[in-house]
């Protein structure tokens, strides 16, 4: 049984369809296997977020941030509150991110 209840920000919901639509336009296999991987790592945080550490990006709050990382150059960023985690953003560790996630 899940130790933490995930909620997905819509904004993450729609990053994360935007890089399974872009991987599926190259390689459907590439995106099955982005997508399997995704469902790996919201089993881990939903098991124990705190096994990932934080987000040592600039732009975010200092000390609030998790990442996990998957697909060889994606990352999750999510914040715990208590048994909730709030996932907010999935990234392309290739694009700038400067503007923000």
């Amino acid at each position: 049984m899940a130790k933490y209840r995930i909620i997905l920000a819509s904004r993450a919901e729609q990053m994360l369809l935007r890089h399974t639509e872009f991987l599926s336009r190259v390689s459907i296999p590439a995106a099955k296997a982005f997508y399997r991987e995704f469902e790996d790592i919201l089993r881990q945080i939903r098991n124990n977020p705190y096994q990932f550490p934080l987000e040592e990006d600039l732009n975010l709050p200092k000390g609030q941030y998790h990442k996990a990382l998957f697909a060889r150059r994606y990352k999750a960023l999510f914040l715990v509150e208590e048994t909730t985690v709030y996932l907010d953003a999935v990234v392309d560790c290739r694009m700038d991110n400067q503007k923000g996630f």
